[in-house]
């Protein structure tokens, strides 16, 4: 690649063919402000909501900006926050915080995912540039008003997928891209998680709601039920009412390079299955199995339609035919393998470790540079790919490597995911309607099982299950969770 300047405009690169396909120069620092590079004008005030945990990592990728007002549910869990950005302003309500304090320019969002839709749209309408923790929200609808609302009032978005920045993911892309493994017809995907409790039903115990929660607001719009230390601060990943369990926890991290490689869009079709499932937690493991559409093809690369297995909770997908007996099959911690028609792609997840395969030996190859590259992606410099989009001009900016329109497809993807397992008492591929938002083959009048309580117990030494299920209505319980009714006192959006 050449690296000499060619012109000072951040949009303006130099196209170039390379091995048939289209490439972008990658710019000096000395020239642009981007791809990592902090851009040459005044500081960002920032405000975050959701301040402990992953979002205090993000605060400090983004204490060189000015840190104006902090926000948290949990005063304890963000204290840390608080005390290091002791010159903020502090909040319990990002709505107080959002209609009160008017020097903020953009909004850090790392809170619940059941809390991301209400605080972006909130900022957003304001005209603040907003950045979202992965998955972008809890919902379909959520998701689609979100890319429409940024898009609307022209802010700059950025949702919290580092692997969306990373090398490795492009170097992936640009490997798949140049033709080395064939058409890519089908994928494989699987974490070790979920790290948290999954697979059981609401606490009956009642705990007293620590001095320093306001477990009002950690509610938020979710339905209400009572405080349970089960649910926060780590907790609530596992509960359909805050979360989505393990697929949307990792799937945003592992799932980022089929979708960038292959150029995904919705799925069309889905099935699952799992362990016990309710409609409180979700399940202990699950396999699901999407379909995806051909697109168009690539200078050096058909586009075929593609199946994708997502697994987690300890199941992982069959070594394949072909596959060399000399290297272990993925990291226990989770894995990627692309099957193409001339060979195999298998790397850990955020892209790391990859390794190409082709007829049955590990294969060393390189190849041309066709994406700009992030500085320092998982260090902060996915975190400047957004500060940087926000301070330029609107008029030519670059938009950042996960922005909400970049991030749509894979989200929907694992909504759509989440929504089938629970629906697998159908027994059936289920057609999915991205235009609709809705599963074309399912009935207005037909209902799913799905268990309503159950333990287990030991009888004469062996394991036994005393499951009681019950019976709801599939197509209303697919609206109400794909376009959720928030509760009293929160605005829908």
């Amino acid at each position: 690649m050449d690296n000499s300047p060619k012109h000072t405009s951040r949009r303006n690169f130099l196209r170039t063919s390379v091995a048939g396909v289209t490439a972008l120069t990658i710019l000096p620092s000395s020239v642009i402000g981007g791809m990592g590079y902090p851009a040459p004008i005044d500081k960002l005030n920032i405000a975050a909501i959701g301040i402990g945990g992953v979002g205090f990592r993000n605060l400090s990728n983004l204490s060189n900006e000015n840190i104006v007002a902090l926000c948290d549910v949990d005063w304890d869990y963000g204290k840390k926050a608080f005390r290091r950005w002791s010159n903020a302003k502090q909040y319990k309500d990002f709505r107080v915080m959002l209609e009160n304090q008017k020097d903020i320019d953009a909004v850090l969002v790392a809170t619940p995912d059941h809390t991301h839709s209400v605080a972006a749209m909130a900022a957003m309408q304001l005209q603040k540039h907003i950045y979202v923790q992965a998955p972008m929200a809890h919902s379909i609808f959520e998701m689609r008003r979100m890319n429409e609302t940024a898009r609307v009032f022209n802010v700059v978005s950025q949702v919290g997928n580092q692997s969306a920045s990373g090398d490795e993911v492009r170097e992936i892309c640009e490997l798949i891209w140049s033709g080395v493994i064939g058409s890519v017809n089908e994928v494989h995907a699987w974490t070790s998680q979920p790290e948290w409790e999954q697979g059981g039903y609401y606490p009956h115990k009642k705990k007293k709601v620590p001095k320093e929660l306001d477990w009002d607001l950690f509610v938020g719009p979710a339905n209400d039920i009572p405080y349970h230390s089960s649910y926060t601060p780590y907790g609530w990943r596992g509960w359909w009412n805050f979360g989505n369990g393990s697929l949307a926890s990792s799937g945003p991290h592992i799932l980022e390079p089929v979708f960038k490689a292959l150029k995904l869009k919705a799925p069309v079709s889905v099935e699952a299955s799992s362990t016990e499932i309710n409609l409180e937690s979700a399940p202990v493991a699950e396999k699901i199995a999407l379909t995806f559409n051909k697109r168009d093809n690539l200078p050096k690369l058909a586009m075929p339609k593609v199946k994708l297995h997502w697994y987690d909770g300890g199941f992982k997908p069959e070594i394949p035919a072909g596959f060399p007996s000399s290297i272990d099959f993925g990291s226990s911690e989770g894995g990627l393998l692309f099957i193409g028609d001339e060979g195999m792609l298998l790397c850990e997840p955020e892209g790391r470790n990859f390794k190409v395969i082709k007829n049955g030996e590990v294969i060393e190859v390189i190849a041309d540079k066709v994406m700009h590259r992030i500085n320092a992606p998982f260090s902060g410099g996915h975190e400047m790919d957004w500060t940087r989009a926000c301070k330029e001009n609107s008029d030519n900016r670059l938009s950042p490597s996960a922005s909400f329109e970049k991030q749509t497809a894979l989200t929907e993807t694992i909504l759509v995911g989440t929504l089938a397992v629970r629906l697998q008492s159908l027994r059936r591929k289920l057609l999915w309607d991205s235009a609709q938002m809705k599963f074309l083959n399912i009935d207005v009048f037909e209902e799913f099982e799905i268990s309503k309580r159950g333990e287990m117990y030991i009888q004469n030494g062996i394991p036994k299950f005393d499951i009681e299920t019950e019976k709801h209505n599939a197509a209303h319980f697919v609206d109400q969770t794909v376009r959720p009714v928030y509760r009293a006192g929160w605005k829908q959006i």
